[in-house]
């Protein structure tokens, strides 16, 4: 098994202040949907939160296979929770990112990344694999290879905070929709909450 993060370190500002890992779809918390879906995949799971104690008075989930941690730099945007989960992890060299916003993130479609992952020709196959969905990568529902870690800590201490940035510089493969259709699998795990109208609408569709 590999390892897992949930990102949730963000001010929420769109939000209206409003964590969006505890929003509710479908009357799950979007982080509790998020849990079941990792621990399909992983023996350990990192969130990377700043105030601790919201996530643990709500989650009831097995400590010993979740933690949480705060940001190592706090203000600093995904790139710096990726660090804080990065040098959090114990289990495994791969890790599995997704950022909290994800209600539909998907095992089966980290399943198809991994195997990308581990595709790569040089040993220890590529340094991370994200979706390339309706012409556009998904670096927040990717999996990541730990040696990006030391790419990432020379980017924040120069003051650069892009994600897509370290995917630019690592050796990334960009994982097309037909790889997850050709599976059956629904592309909607890339789609995120930004702000209340995004909330609604996923409500309105879950209905349907």
């Amino acid at each position: 098994m590999i390892s897992g993060a949930i990102l949730a370190g963000g001010q929420n500002r769109r939000m209206g202040g409003k964590m969006k890992a505890l929003l509710r779809l479908d009357g799950q918390l979007f982080i509790e949907r998020q849990l079941a879906e990792l621990s399909q995949l992983c023996s350990e799971i990192i969130i990377v939160a700043n105030e601790p104690e919201l996530f643990e008075a709500q989650l009831a989930w097995p400590h010993a296979q979740m933690r949480i941690v705060p940001d190592k730099q706090l203000g600093k945007g995904p790139l710096a929770g990726l660090q804080a989960a990065m040098a959090a992890v114990t289990h495994s060299e791969e890790l599995w990112v997704v950022a909290c916003d994800m209600p539909y993130a998907s095992a089966e479609a980290a399943q198809v990344l991994l195997g990308q992952l581990r595709s790569g020709a040089r040993h220890g196959g590529h340094d991370l694999a994200l979706p390339l969905i309706a012409g556009r990568l998904q670096p927040l529902h990717a999996i990541y290879h730990r040696r990006c870690l030391q790419a990432i800590d020379q980017q924040l201490a120069e003051g650069r905070y892009r994600i897509m940035e370290l995917v630019e510089q690592m050796d990334a493969i960009a994982v097309e929709e037909r790889f997850f259709l050709e599976r059956q699998i629904a592309l909607d795990f890339v789609g995120n909450v930004n702000e209340p109208s995004d909330l609604a609408g996923l409500k309105n569709n879950s209905q349907c």
